[in-house]
């Protein structure tokens, strides 16, 4: 029998963005309960492979981005390609973030982390500063954060988040995050699941890098927003069925 067109299986609407700790490979989401949202941070707990940390607002959504190259095989009885095989591929997600925290800032270069990383505040129990404190960044500023600004000409201690913009060396490795967002699931799930369920759709990539150049604009008319595109690299740990290396998984989830 032909598929029918079904309008329940069009997608609309935002979704809720996650990163974790630097250099962790997460393979899941764990939530509070069978029937709460992961769309909800507050619902999103920490487990073994599981810790998410929430970006906030985001601006344009976010697309995830699959780019295989292939190249040709010519032959002389033939206008066209005989055959394509498959060179390379690329897979890319991107997004802008809206909420202007020195962490998000941190989190789309690619800051290091780490005790002598590129962070430090003084509000470690500030909700913007979870992604920087699972880190394990600095939690006290050090002599050029606290030398930040002066006032009347002595060091006044009014700097609460510092972030060093690195200029690196040769030979380091750039920080890899894993990445989870979180948006609607087709309606039709929803009902295959039986009366009153709802669905959602994870998405969950394992090694991601920031890649590109983030620009920090301070306008009169518009908000400041850190355009951030991250470079997904294939899992050193998760494989596909086949045995090949996992970029990620994308699960239809009913709650």
């Amino acid at each position: 029998m032909a598929r029918d067109f079904n309008a329940k299986n069009i997608i609309t609407g935002a979704a809720t963005v996650y990163v974790g700790k630097n250099g962790v490979e997460n393979n899941r989401i764990n939530v509070s309960s069978a029937t709460s949202t992961a769309q909800d941070p507050a619902n999103v707990t920490t487990v073994t492979d599981g810790d998410w940390y929430h970006l906030g607002y985001t601006m344009e959504g976010v697309t995830l981005n699959i780019e295989p190259t292939f190249n040709d095989v010519m032959v002389d009885q033939l206008l066209d390609t005989a055959r394509l095989f498959k060179t390379q591929q690329r897979v890319t997600v991107a997004t802008s973030l809206t909420e202007a925290t020195l962490e998000n800032l941190y989190v789309a270069i690619g800051g290091a982390g780490g005790a002598t990383g590129d962070y430090q505040t003084a509000s470690s129990g500030a909700s913007y500063n979870e992604i920087t404190i699972a880190d394990s960044s600095a939690s006290t500023l050090g002599a050029a954060g606290a030398s930040a600004v002066f006032v009347s000409g002595s060091a006044a201690a009014q700097v609460q988040n510092l972030l060093h913009l690195n200029g690196g060396s040769l030979g380091i490795a750039p920080v890899e995050r894993s990445m989870c967002f979180v948006g609607s699931a087709p309606t039709s799930v929803a009902e295959s699941g039986g009366a009153g369920k709802k669905a959602e759709r994870i998405y969950m990539v394992y090694r991601a890098v920031s890649v590109e150049a983030v620009g920090v604009g301070v306008r009169r008319d518009d908000a400041t927003v850190f355009p951030v595109n991250f470079r997904v690299l294939p899992s050193t740990s998760n494989e596909a069925p086949d045995g090949n290396a996992a970029y990620g998984k994308i699960v239809d989830r009913l709650f």
